[in-house]
C-alpha cells in the first residue's frame, strides 16, 4: 500500500445516478458534511432519459456559486478514449460525467473506477448507492478500519458499512451478506434487527459486502480487476467478492460506519418479492443464473430446478409476464 500511515489516504467516492437526481443530491450533501478533506466525489450519470444530468449541474452551480472550481464536468470523450485524461481538476470536490449508454450498475461504477486508475493517485474507492445518506463518521471510520487492517498485515480488500433503513433509521437493513449454497439464495445479515440490540454482532464473516456501500483498496482493484459488466443489476458484489477470495482477499465490516439506505428506490427493488418491479425481478434472476453458472457450474441442475420453482410461484401468483420471463432467461443465458 502506497500511502503513509501518518497521512490521510486519498479516496474517490463513486456514485452512479440514473434519473433520480434528487436522491443523488441528498447523498452528495451528506458526503460534503463529512470532515475528511482528501475525498473527491465522482458521479456517473448512466444515460438518464430525463434531465437528471442537467439538474445535477444546476444544483452544483447553485451550491458553489462563489467557488466555481469546486465542481467540474469530465469531458464526454473520456469514456471512449484509451489515453489517460489530461484534465486534473485539482480543486474539484465533485466530478460529474454523463455516460453515453446505460450499461448497468457495474458498468457505471467501472467508468468511475477507470477514471481513478487513470489518475493513479488514490488509496481507496468508496462505491456508494445514490439512494443513500452517509453519517458524518461513516467515511473516517472506514478509513480507520482499513488502515488498522493493513498495518496489522491482514489482507482485507473490501469493507462494508452498517446499512440502516432510511425510513426507519433505528432498524438494520444489512451488515453484510451470506450465500446459501443449499438453496442457492442470498440473505442480508441482521436484516430487520434493531440498531441498539446488544445481540448485534460487531464482527462477522460475510460472503459478500452489500453493494450500497463498498469500501475497496487499490490493491484489490489492481489484483482482482473491475466489476464484471456481464451483470446489469445484482450479484456484482458477490462476483467481486468471489474473485477477491480466490486471490486471498478477505472482507471486513465496520459497525461505526453508518449509511442510511432507501433500498433500491431507482429501480423499484425491495427485500420483499412483492415489492420488486418487473425490471428488478428480471435482472435478479438473470444475474443469479450468470453467477451460479460462472462460479458453481457443478450446481447447474440444482440451479435450473430452483428456476422452475420460481417460474411456478410467479404463475401461481398470476404474474404471467414474470413467469414467462423465467423460462426465457433459462434459455437465453445458456450462451452467456
Amino acid at each position: 500500500m502506497a500511502f503513509s500511515m501518518v497521512s490521510t489516504p486519498k479516496i474517490y467516492t463513486i456514485i452512479v445516478n440514473y434519473k433520480s437526481w434528487q436522491d443523488t443530491v441528498e447523498c452528495i450533501e451528506s458526503l460534503l458534511k463529512i470532515k475528511y478533506a482528501n475525498n473527491q466525489i465522482i458521479v456517473i450519470d448512466n444515460a438518464s432519459p430525463n434531465n437528471a444530468f442537467e439538474a445535477l449541474i444546476n444544483w452544483a452551480s447553485d451550491y458553489w456559486t462563489h467557488e466555481p472550481d469546486a465542481f467540474a464536468i469530465i469531458p464526454a470523450e473520456y469514456q471512449e478514449s484509451s489515453v489517460p485524461p489530461t484534465h486534473t481538476f485539482p480543486n474539484a470536490k465533485l466530478l460529474l460525467y454523463r455516460s453515453s449508454i446505460n450499461g448497468g450498475f457495474a458498468a457505471g461504477n467501472n467508468i468511475g473506477i477507470r477514471f481513478a486508475l487513470y489518475r493513479n493517485d488514490f488509496d481507496f474507492l468508496w462505491l456508494l448507492n445514490n439512494d443513500t445518506v452517509a453519517d458524518k463518521d461513516s467515511l473516517p471510520e472506514l478509513v480507520k478500519a482499513a488502515i488498522l487492517a493493513i498495518s496489522t498485515g491482514r489482507k482485507i480488500g473490501m469493507w462494508g458499512s452498517k446499512l440502516l433503513y432510511y425510513q426507519e433509521p433505528s432498524k438494520v437493513q444489512a451488515i453484510g451478506g451470506k450465500l446459501n449454497l443449499a438453496t442457492l439464495t442470498t440473505s442480508h445479515i441482521a436484516e430487520g434487527w434493531e440498531d441498539n440490540s446488544t445481540a448485534l454482532p460487531q464482527a462477522i464473516d460475510p460472503d459478500y459486502i452489500v453493494g450500497a456501500s463498498m469500501f475497496i483498496s487499490k490493491d484489490f482493484i489492481d489484483e482482482v480487476g473491475l466489476m464484471d459488466e456481464t451483470y446489469f443489476l445484482y450479484f456484482e458484489e458477490l462476483d467481486w467478492a468471489q474473485r477477491g477470495k480466490r486471490r486471498g482477499f478477505g472482507l471486513g465490516y465496520v459497525p461505526l460506519s453508518r449509511v442510511f439506505h432507501k433500498e433500491g428506490k431507482t429501480i423499484g427493488s425491495s427485500s420483499s418479492g412483492a415489492g420488486k418491479s418487473d425490471l428488478a425481478d428480471f435482472h435478479g434472476l438473470r444475474s443469479k443464473i450468470i453467477f451460479f453458472r460462472k462460479f458453481y457450474p457443478e450446481r447447474t441442475v440444482q440451479l435450473y430446478a430452483s428456476l422452475l420453482t420460481s417460474a411456478c410461484l410467479r404463475l401461481a401468483r398470476l404474474q404471467f409476464k414474470r413467469g414467462a420471463a423465467v423460462f426465457q432467461l433459462m434459455w437465453r443465458t445458456k450462451n452467456i
